[in-house]
């Protein structure tokens, strides 16, 4: 796939055009994550251009001048177009980083579902004291959806060299 140079190639290749109240729902879904970007400029830690993608994709369905907006948008929009314009892909470097901070999120979530729902107030050492109403289900869906991502970002995201 070739590289898009301009705004007018990509919004051309990626925006759709739908029925106004559909259009009303994406762009009210698009506004919600372009709220939760921009407080990732001001607080540290809260990502930014991970809630960007989302909105660009929202807006791509609701109207082309907020798309347009998205990839012209001086916080953000460069990462937004570079993601466009190289066919939907992200680098190696960030493709990495995804599935660690999704194992290592699964690995602490499954834990503490584990420890609330299944050992409860019993001791580590001895299993047979756990009084959690859980058998470990819940710890197990949480490390089976993980995976799940993981395989995902793995293997279905194309990756940018």
């Amino acid at each position: 796939m070739e590289r898009l140079e301009t705004v007018d190639e990509i919004v051309e290749r990626y925006s759709i055009s739908s029925s106004p109240s559909k259009s009303s729902f994406y762009t009210g879904l698009g506004a919600l994550f372009v709220a939760f970007a921009i407080i990732g400029i001001w607080i540290p830690g809260w990502p930014t251009v991970s809630w960007a993608v989302p909105a660009a994709y929202f807006f791509s369905l609701s109207s082309e001048g907020l798309f347009r907006w998205t990839l012209t948008n001086h916080y953000f929009g460069p990462a937004i177009f570079e993601y466009y314009a190289t066919g939907k892909t992200i680098p190696r470097h960030a493709k990495y980083g995804v599935v660690a901070l999704i194992a290592v999120m699964a690995s602490v979530s499954s834990y503490f579902v584990w420890a609330v729902s299944t050992k409860g107030s019993g001791s580590l050492s001895d299993p047979s004291s756990w009084d959690g109403a859980d058998p470990g289900f819940g710890a197990a869906t949480v490390l089976v959806a993980g995976l799940i991502g993981i395989w995902y970002v793995g293997f279905r995201v194309p990756t940018r060299n």
